[in-house]
């Protein structure tokens, strides 16, 4: 217990000290970072304050530095700051090139999915090139899981054959039904209930239930 206490303190001293200069920065332009990297869902008035960091106009300090820090847990507070919709797409573009840096499948999980927030059409040649790469695992679910938006039959085919694979089976079922329709996901399905890894069986499962329901009006 001593010693992962000890590594836990240490982890959060390297973060703080690998934040000082982003909240210098910051600071510089402007900026209270009092609630830098404080992220809350849902704020419990007297309990859990909701937090005040103004992410939009941090945005260009936090784009400048981005790619130029490592600590990847910094990395990630920045990323989650920028869950921001612009019109010139520089936080998507600037996501996309962040994702290809190397990260844990986790750090990646929360790039692609503040990425399939912010993206527009342009960059969806981009975002199915990244959901074909199985080498990012856990970590491309949110960019397969928006594959029904893209509506190419590149799009689909990737939808398809994530559909089978352990890592993504959940997102792209889901995403297979917004595509296609429950009558038709449900013929791609079903036949993973026999997949020999059973988060595959248990996602094809899970979905199938859903489907049926929807398709005879049962709650």
């Amino acid at each position: 217990m001593d010693q992962q206490r000890s590594k836990r303190q240490a982890r959060v001293a390297d973060y703080e000290h690998d934040a000082e200069p982003v909240k210098a920065a910051l600071a510089a332009a402007g900026i209270d970072t009092g609630d830098f990297g404080r992220f809350v869902n849902r704020p419990v008035p007297g309990v859990l304050e909701p937090a005040h960091f103004d992410a939009a106009r941090a945005m260009p300090v936090l784009l400048e530095w981005l790619p130029r820090a490592s600590n990847e847990k910094l990395r990630e507070a920045m990323v989650r700051h920028l869950a921001i919709k612009t019109r010139d797409g520089l936080v998507a573009e600037a996501l996309i090139e962040e994702y290809h840096r190397p990260g844990s499948v986790n750090y990646k999980w929360v790039v692609a999915d503040t990425l399939a927030f912010v993206c527009d059409k342009r960059h969806f040649g981009a975002i199915t090139d990244l959901a074909a790469d199985t080498s990012h695992g856990l970590g491309r679910q949110p960019l397969v899981g928006m594959l029904w938006r893209i509506k190419t039959p590149a799009a689909d085919e990737i939808l398809l054959n994530a559909i089978a694979d352990p890592d993504t089976a959940l997102a792209a079922m889901s995403a297979l039904r917004r595509r296609f329709g429950n009558a038709a996901a449900r013929q791609h399905i079903a036949s993973l209930l026999q997949h020999p890894d059973q988060r595959v069986r248990g996602a094809a499962s899970q979905q199938l239930r859903r489907i049926d329901r929807q398709l005879t009006g049962s709650t």
